[in-house]
């Protein structure tokens, strides 16, 4: 038996309430992909999320990835460990994006910068502030020519994820968007983006309740959100410092401190009620990592380990 390439790619939630488009952040939910070598053409298999669902062949979105750097994938058993829910705004697209181009990188012995990782993963996403997440850890802004600073924030920062049992396409999120903002809206937005990266460097955590409203996509996204309304409701209770919309959505974040998780998870529960019964809530903090890749002796590819919840 070969020795196989094992591959880890967090999730990610992108926006953070008023920094659209710039900043991200990676959670310690983690998809895998395991990948050895054997003769014959490529063997693809899907395991957790999106079993049945995600294609088998190469069109599937770490193939893709692959082929950027591969010239064929054949002699490949390609196997993608799925965790990050799809369709959900955790960034699940760029965490398979990412783990195919690191895994070119290795296996192609290509040397791909940081920068050109980035760049590569931006152009298949169609925009870079889940993939720099992704490929960091931490919580980053992206700049111009898709430069990125990571935020150095607080250890004991955490959220309660609020995952919806729907989907919501990137697509369809990006077109509720109108193609014009007020001015009055982007000022107010930019202003609180800047509060909010001061208030994490800083440490001030207390004030994060007065820096995450948005105005810019969060009023057009909140219909793809069922019990967005009832959880904005606990800001200033049980510990809740914020409510913002994960991506695209339909998944919110429930920021918190990591002592104060349990109780909001309760609170949450109790809030949703009727109005979303059906909503995964799970503890989460931000992954101090990104993208990991290793090679493992023959037989010795682990299981990937439960991060969150």
């Amino acid at each position: 038996m070969a020795e196989s390439l094992i591959v880890t790619a967090p999730a990610t939630s992108a926006n953070l309430g008023p920094g659209f488009d710039v900043l991200a952040a990676a959670l310690d939910l983690s998809n895998a992909v395991v990948i050895t070598r054997r003769p014959g053409p490529v063997v693809v298999r899907v395991t957790g999320e999106g079993q049945g669902e995600l294609p088998e062949d190469a069109s599937n979105l770490v193939c893709r990835a692959l082929l950027q750097g591969l010239g064929s994938l054949d002699g490949l058993e390609i196997e993608c460990r799925n965790r990050i829910p799809l369709g959900r705004g955790l960034g699940s697209s760029a965490a398979s994006v990412c783990a195919g181009l690191v895994a070119a990188n290795a296996l192609g012995r290509l040397r791909w910068s940081p920068s050109e990782l980035l760049e590569r993963a931006a152009r298949a996403e169609g925009h870079a502030d889940n993939a720099a997440a992704c490929l960091t850890g931490g919580i980053v802004a992206v700049g111009a020519a898709h430069s990125t600073i990571r935020l150095e924030v607080p250890r004991s920062l955490a959220f309660v994820a609020a995952i919806p049992d729907h989907l919501v396409s990137t697509a369809d999120a990006r077109e509720a968007l109108p193609a014009e903002v007020p001015r009055r809206a982007a000022a107010a937005t930019l202003a609180n983006g800047i509060r909010l990266v001061l208030a994490l460097t800083q440490g001030q955590l207390d004030d994060l309740p007065e820096v995450l409203e948005d105005w810019i996509h969060e009023p057009y996204r909140g219909r793809f959100v069922p019990g967005l309304a009832v959880l904005r409701g606990l800001v200033g209770t049980h510990g809740c410092l914020g409510v913002t919309i994960s991506g695209s959505g339909p998944t919110t974040l429930l920021w918190c401190r990591e002592e104060d998780l349990g109780d909001l998870e309760a609170a949450a529960a109790v809030a949703l009620g009727d109005a979303a019964p059906n909503t995964l809530l799970r503890p989460a903090r931000i992954a101090q990592t990104g993208v990991r890749a290793r090679w493992t002796a023959p037989g010795d590819a682990p299981r990937l380990e439960r991060s969150i919840g």
